[in-house]
């Protein structure tokens, strides 16, 4: 996508919702900090509905304030009671169709504003043809489509510009690398043993339908001793165990600087949602993708055309399928040839060429800035 730099700096209102799994937040707070950093940006107001939420993943934010001001950003909190809501900035973003406050809303103007709603993230062939389209609205606006994706015909990912640099630093910053396992309790032995190449990190964060005990069938046989660490809320059917090669630990929730860490140094992560995969496509290491579950097995429509998108070697694609159709020996079979030393070389080698590919196009956050301007210019 055309990435042509605004000519002014403009001031942003970015609305969220707050949804079970903190899937939405997550992707908005990201966006929120990577367009505050950017110098076409003089203003970003996040406006969120639920803080208690928000501060799950971002210790610092505080829930009974209206107002606050965290890492460049303005946060304000989203109510039906509130009262004093501003006039809108110019540029106007509705994350996943989340109707800000319609005393915001009527007063935006097709000739003062530009509205988009912010869509789900989607590798479907559909989404390059409704990518920009506007929907003209009862005040007289147009409220344009805009779809992240994996083409240049769509928006692209979220990715700070500094990222793959931080992560090539810390793939390499052992102390680093211990200071955060000592953050998140993981036991001094196997600090030691993971510090020492005698056991592999891999990460577990599933949804509840996952098939995870294929992971200690298969995990517990392998000739390398692993350590899976596994969120608190997450994956209830596992338990913590030591079963052949395989220790199963728990970590408490981790902030998103942390969370991508995790990604950068486990040998095989496992993932869920929209802002987990683009997470783990930048850690470029082998990755099991599990979307979120929908009616008529939708998820396995949008899982299939993500696939479709790389070169995955066939028994990866077979373990995605498997493991969100909820098929636990379909799963551990698959993952058994998956850990093969050639497909998981295979592996490997396409998780580094798919991330690196991504990075080529332009981000999620510059994108946005570039349709601002296009859409600007030609009031």
């Amino acid at each position: 996508m055309n990435t042509a730099p605004v000519s002014q700096p403009v001031s942003i209102d970015l609305f969220c919702r707050v949804i079970d799994n903190l899937g939405d937040i997550g992707v908005c707070w990201r966006l929120a900090r990577q367009l505050a950093a950017k110098p076409e940006v003089a203003q970003l107001r996040l406006w969120v509905d639920d803080l208690h939420s928000f501060s799950r993943i971002q210790s610092e934010v505080q829930s009974g304030l209206q107002s606050q001001q965290l890492q460049g950003v303005d946060i304000e909190h989203w109510y039906d009671a509130r009262q004093d809501y501003p006039a809108p900035h110019p540029f106007v973003i509705e994350a996943f169709a989340c109707e800000p406050p319609e005393t915001m809303t009527r007063q935006l103007t097709a000739d003062k504003h530009v509205w988009i709603n912010l869509d789900y993230l989607s590798a479907e062939p559909w989404v390059q043809g409704c990518h920009g389209l506007p929907s003209p609205q009862a005040n007289g606006a147009n409220k344009y489509f805009f779809f992240p994706g994996f083409v240049p015909q769509t928006g692209g990912l979220l990715r700070e510009s500094d990222l793959l640099a931080r992560r090539d630093t810390f793939q390499q910053d052992d102390a680093a690398y211990q200071a955060m396992l000592n953050r998140l309790g993981v036991a001094q032995e196997y600090i030691q043993a993971l510090l020492q190449g005698e056991m592999q990190q891999m990460f577990l964060f599933c949804y509840p339908d996952a098939p995870v005990l294929a992971l200690p069938e298969v995990l517990s046989t392998l000739k390398q001793k692993t350590l899976l660490l596994v969120p608190e809320s997450v994956a209830q059917g596992i338990p913590d165990l030591e079963q052949g090669h395989l220790q199963v630990q728990r970590i408490p929730a981790v902030n998103q600087a942390d969370f991508d860490a995790l990604l950068w140094r486990s040998a095989l992560n496992i993932v869920r949602g929209e802002d987990s995969l683009v997470r783990a496509i930048w850690a470029a290491q082998p990755m099991l993708w599990q979307p979120y579950v929908q009616e008529e097995q939708a998820h396995l429509d949008k899982l299939q055309a993500w696939l479709d998108t790389g070169n995955l070697p066939e028994p990866v694609q077979a373990l995605h399928l498997a493991w969100s159709s909820a098929d636990q020996s379909g799963a551990a079979a698959a993952l058994s040839r998956c850990l093969e030393p050639q497909v998981l070389r295979l592996w490997h080698q396409e998780a580094r060429a798919y991330s690196a590919k991504l990075a080529e196009q332009a981000d999620l956050a510059s994108s946005l800035l570039s349709f601002y301007t296009q859409v600007a210019r030609k009031r």
